[in-house]
């Protein structure tokens, strides 16, 4: 079998409730069926989540980029961000671990028991030696969510959408002519929303969400606009913003 070797299609919100190892099954052969065989060089005993390393490690990475009379003042920051991401993450493996649980799920600690769990939640399906894909589904419709949960997955996956269009605004604005700390992109909402794969209110949504957070303007007003926009952003302060080329994990957005 010939293999084209492409991302699943999959709701992007996945990748704020699966261990950071989740990224080498959303590489596939085919994003409708395929052999396990094909997977033989993926590393099936590594450890589902990223490990932060250790805090001296970013204290050291953060004073080689500061002058020496800095080095108190950069490891401080250091200590900072990295108590940051050490929280973020350990909720994350909390959160994951709770949902295993509630499904009645073995909570996975590798790459094997990982595609295992996620077999067992329904986005993998498994045909004796041939596997298939369902990360198109989203986490409200698989998930075992409890109330004010949904609610707030709801919120969650609107941030999601919006932190998107920023990276597709700013990656239109790298293309565009440039600008002392304003750039422009005029483009049609709907071909926007056709490549992001969403509907044209949840574009407009995003970009109202961006004029509020990060000073992005829209012409005509996103709440109204139907058709061909022009967008203005700060530069380089919205590229520092939103550097990701896609969605990050939280623990790699903090």
């Amino acid at each position: 079998m010939a293999s084209h070797w492409q991302r699943a299609p999959m709701v992007p919100s996945w990748i704020r409730w699966l261990p950071c190892s989740f990224a080498y099954l959303t590489v596939v052969p085919d994003p409708h069926r395929f052999p396990r065989e094909a997977w033989s060089m993926l590393p099936w005993d590594k450890a589902v989540w990223c490990d932060p390393g250790s805090v001296d490690d970013w204290i050291a990475q953060a004073q080689r980029h500061h002058p020496r009379r800095e080095a108190l003042h950069a490891e401080l920051h250091a200590r900072e961000h990295y108590d940051r991401v050490v929280r973020v993450r350990a909720a994350r493996v909390e959160l994951f671990g709770e949902m295993c649980r509630r499904r009645g799920l073995p909570v996975p600690h590798t790459l094997e028991e990982l595609l295992a769990c996620l077999v067992g939640f329904g986005l993998f399906e498994v045909d004796g030696e041939w596997l298939a894909p369902r990360l198109e589904q989203n986490p409200i419709d698989v998930l075992p969510l409890l109330g004010a949960e949904i609610l707030t997955e709801e919120r969650a996956q609107q941030d999601d959408r919006t932190i998107l269009v920023a990276i597709a605004v700013r990656e239109l604005a790298e293309r565009s002519r440039r600008r002392w700390r304003r750039r422009q992109v005029t483009t049609e909402l709907r071909v926007l929303a056709e490549a992001m794969r969403m509907s044209e209110p949840e574009v407009r949504r995003a970009l109202t969400q961006l004029g509020e957070l990060a000073g992005l303007d829209v012409e005509p007003p996103a709440a109204v606009a139907t058709g061909r926009v022009r967008i203005t952003v700060s530069w380089p302060a919205f590229a520092r913003r939103f550097p990701f080329a896609d969605l990050p994990a939280p623990e790699h957005a903090v």
